[in-house]
């Protein structure tokens, strides 16, 4: 009998062989897993095959001879190159070359498992059944969901070509990742054309299942393999009404261009109905390891759409900010922001730059020669968009790091001599400006002629213009007839210092004391003369230009420092320790009278016709002031000057025991005071104001809330006097002197901020996903995104500032600025930003705005209220929806959209 069955195998296993001659081997890989190869070799003699086949099933694996068919049951497995295939039933046919793979029925659960997954390369198709050539590269797959780059593509009926073309029926293509997406485009033919397109025959959109109204004859989708700066493809505008003002428009409409993985540009366009237009230019660009930076160009023509009294304006803004990691010893970086003056209150959408006036930009570069040498040169725009001052210039320099010059090469140890150092600066700059002539500069004369000055000592209001095309006294507009004027009274500047620092002296263990020698100067390329005018009491102020002009000055300094320490203890209570540590510092510095007219630095100047008794007891017609040669709103009087500097800086720490007896520390330390100082100086040799205005800040963090002071303080006494009006005339008498106190509160300022949310989700967003580029930006601007995963949050920040001249009425403002934003539901968030104006008791800029989160697209609505009276603005609002990023699914974030109100970008 055993000897029967050994027969009866043995002519199975040689059956076996013939009828299926690309069977090589068989390995046990478990218990119930049977794994499979047939070897290139055998395989390429017929021509079938171009590589080994491998082939598993967890289950079962079921060889028929005669039919050369291979069945494999329960995680079924095959491999033929960068072909794989995965199904709970998969059926090989090596007579036709064929692979069939389905999934099965489960009674349990009640639903189909082990559907197959086809993996060809690095693209994936999920299907109910597929059936594959391996001879012809074809297929045919019935229910597919495969990815296309963002998109997803899902059919009942799909053919596949040996191109890796497919052929689609009563598909759909979407973007969200869902089996059942929120929104497609359904069409009964699709073609995706390798990886390269999509193309379509008439298609129609689905919104949750909801046919649109929305049709064409026939769709273009292209697309591409993801990139870091991601893919080029055409840009959506958006639509709606302006309130008042140009009408309808389109907006943010245009086409993305990925340059290459480190650069991606958007061009935009915008159009109105009444005649309004725009275009613009955005592009961000990344360089691993290297750089990082971003442009922005727009130029919008605004009309007002007014049909009796039209206007036009144009604006611009440039933006370009570079942010490289220093390689060797030079540095390249940029923050340049240009703007016409009437583009932020009119064109800008961003909210800290619709609130702010002040534009600012830099470009600077920086190179080290060798370890002593250093040099640098920027460039610098500084504007206001509200009085209309205009201020370019670039500074450069070139310096020479200080050094021993009588170190020994090989010294050991440092003898007296070998602690003098010696260093060399020079600077220059050349600025530029459209304020010709200055209102506001507190000059102690009046200029020639009156009528130009005759505000000298009155608190002016501040200038609110009321259109935006005016301008202040003083201030001429910036084109081309008025550049050759700017450009003549260009000031150029040069500066050289040759610091020569001494030994130091140790007065005691905690003391040292530091003294210096520098050498300084000045280059101008003007000069001023001043001449009197009896006839109106003024002084005429004429511009000298000719040879460069220089001005020079030996000084001596020394420096004395220390820091002290207190602590205060408490037996009862959590409160164990109070500590004060104080930092004192105290600096003399003495520079030789270089004031004498003889030296054409400075010039006696009468400035007015007062009559009075000098301090030899003569009458005297006219006080004389002595002004500088080179700047006349200089107000020092030049002279010898020998002053002391002085400050202290204080900290407060407390110390507490923990409130819990199983912590790991005892107790805790917190933060009182972080920092209090006061700062000023006295002057040795000036005849009178020789203590300067004091000057004390202070900053703390209190349970979160960060608190800023600041302020300053003038310890002389103001009389009243009609020549300077409400102000007064300030004397040289110290007010402790008189018994009128230490010193008059001449500045105060007082901010107080908090940031109230949930520590969930406060950290940076990471994804495996998204390039480096792409999450920098996300995490550097978490102001510009909603994010879902914080359910709610608030932030204050009042802001208090006083400034008083003299004995005039102090000046106030006081405001509250507030936002933020409270999750309704899962997927609708409400967000707000406000503030309250107390000197003008009514709402600052006000916005608000609802997101609606719906996984794969998004809905925001934005309204304006309230903005600024003084441009004009109207409130207005707007609607969006728009499909969302496949990376902002993943984030579970949304792109906040800003306000629009009258402008574009």
């Amino acid at each position: 009998m055993i000897k029967n069955c050994i027969y009866s195998l043995f002519v199975v296993l040689i059956l076996t062989c013939i009828g299926l001659p690309s069977v090589h081997a068989q390995r046990i890989v478990r218990a119930d897993t049977i794994q499979k190869s047939i070897p290139k070799d055998t395989a390429s003699k017929s021509q079938d095959l171009q590589t080994t086949v491998f082939y598993s099933a967890v289950d079962s694996t079921v060889l028929d001879a005669d039919q050369q068919i291979v069945n494999l049951y329960g995680g079924a497995k095959v491999k033929y190159g960068n072909i794989s295939l995965e199904a709970e039933y998969i059926r090989l046919d090596w007579a036709k070359n064929e692979v069939y793979a389905k999934g099965t029925y489960d009674s349990t659960s009640k639903k189909m498992v082990g559907l197959p997954v086809f993996t060809q390369g690095s693209d994936k198709y999920d299907s109910d059944e597929i059936r594959y050539n391996f001879k012809s590269k074809r297929a045919i797959i019935k229910g597919i969901v495969t990815q296309q780059g963002e998109g997803f593509v899902q059919g009942k009926n799909v053919k596949k070509d040996e191109e890796e073309n497919l052929y689609i029926r009563n598909a759909i293509y979407t973007t969200c990742n869902l089996s059942h997406p929120h929104f497609n485009i359904r069409a009964s033919k699709i073609k995706v054309v390798g990886k390269k397109e999509i193309i379509s025959g008439p298609f129609h959109f689905e919104l949750n299942d909801i046919p649109l109204p929305i049709g064409l004859p026939f769709g273009f989708f292209p697309y591409s393999q993801p990139k870091e700066a991601g893919k080029s493809g055409i840009l959506i505008p958006t639509y709606g009404e302006e309130p008042s003002g140009r009408g309808f428009y389109l907006r943010d409409g245009g086409y993305y261009w990925a340059a290459s993985e480190n650069i991606g540009v958007r061009f935009t366009g915008q159009i109105y109905s009444k005649g309004g237009w725009g275009l613009g230019a955005n592009s961000q660009y990344n360089k691993r390891y290297r750089y990082t930076g971003s442009f922005n160009l727009a130029l919008n023509r605004n009309n007002s759409g007014s049909e009796f009294s039209p206007s036009t304006r144009t604006d611009f803004s440039l933006q370009w900010s570079h942010s490289p990691r220093s390689l060797g010893n030079s540095s390249f970086s940029a923050s340049v922001n240009i703007a016409s003056n009437s583009y932020n209150q009119f064109n800008t959408f961003n909210t800290q730059q619709y609130l702010s006036n002040t534009i600012g930009s830099s470009v600077q570069y920086t190179k080290a020669i060798g370890q002593n040498f250093r040099s640098g040169i920027s460039l610098r725009i500084n504007q206001n968009t509200t009085t209309r001052v205009f201020d370019a210039g670039t500074d450069f320099n070139l310096g020479l790091n200080q050094f021993q010059p009588f170190k020994k090469k090989n010294a050991i140890a440092d003898r007296f001599i070998d602690q003098f150092r010696i260093g060399m600066d020079f600077s220059g700059t050349v600025s530029l400006t459209n304020q010709v002539s200055d209102l506001y500069t507190r000059y102690e004369f009046d200029v020639y002629p009156r009528e130009s000055n005759s505000q000298r000592g009155i608190i002016q209001k501040p200038f609110i213009p009321k259109n935006a095309d005016d301008l202040p006294p003083g201030v001429i507009p910036l084109n081309g007839s008025t550049l050759p004027m700017l450009l003549e009274k260009a000031q150029t500047k040069f500066n050289y210092s040759i610091p020569l620092s001494l030994p130091n002296i140790k007065i005691n263990p905690y003391i040292n004391l530091t003294p210096g020698i520098s050498w300084s100067g000045n280059m101008y390329t003007r000069s001023y003369k001043y001449t009197y005018m009896p006839s109106d009491s003024t002084v005429r102020i004429d511009t000298v230009g000719g040879l460069p002009k220089f001005s020079s000055q030996i000084s001596f300094s020394a420096s004395m420092n220390t820091r002290v320490y207190g602590t205060m203890r408490f037996s009862k209570g959590r409160l164990q320790a109070i500590r004060h540590t104080m930092a004192p510092s105290v600096s003399l510095s003495y520079t030789p009278d270089y004031s004498d007219p003889t030296y054409g630095y400075y010039q006696d100047v009468r400035i007015n016709n007062r009559k009075f008794i000098n301090n030899n007891g003569e009458e005297q017609v006219g006080d004389i002031r002595r002004i500088s040669t080179f700047d006349p709103r200089q107000l020092s009087y030049g002279g010898a000057s020998g002053s002391i500097s002085f400050g202290i800086q204080n900290t407060l720490e407390a110390k507490l025991k923990t409130k819990s007896d199983t912590a790991t520390k005892e107790s805790e330390k917190i933060n009182i005071l972080d920092n209090f100082g006061i700062n000023g100086s006295y002057n040795l040799l000036a005849k009178e104001y020789n203590l300067s205005n004091l000057s004390f800040n202070a900053n703390s963090r209190i349970k979160q809330f960060d608190i800023n002071i600041g302020g300053n303080l003038d310890p002389y006494l103001y009389v009243p006097d009609q020549s300077f009006a409400v102000v007064g005339r300030r004397t040289p008498d110290l007010m402790a002197t008189k018994g009128e106190g230490l010193a008059r509160l001449q500045s105060f300022n007082l901010s107080i901020g908090k940031r109230f949310a949930p520590a969930k989700g406060q950290g940076e967003k990471v994804s495996k996903n998204a390039s480096e580029a792409q999450l920098k930006q996300i995490n550097r601007n978490r102001d510009d995104y909603v994010d879902w995963n914080i359910p709610w949050s608030f932030s204050f920040s009042y802001q208090f500032s006083m400034n008083r001249a003299g004995l005039a009425p102090s000046q106030n403002i006081s405001g509250l600025t507030f936002q933020g934003d409270l999750s309704l539901s899962e997927k609708w968030k409400f967000s707000f930003s406000s503030g309250y104006d107390f000197k003008y008791s009514g709402l600052t800029y006000t916005n608000i705005s609802v997101h609606r989160d719906l996984h794969c697209w998004e809905l925001n609505f934005n309204w304006t209220p309230i903005a600024s009276p003084f441009y004009g603005r109207a409130s207005n609002y707007s609607f969006d929806l728009r499909v969302k990023s496949s990376l902002l699914q993943e984030l579970k974030i949304s792109r906040r959209r800003s306000f629009y109100d009258k402008g574009g970008f």
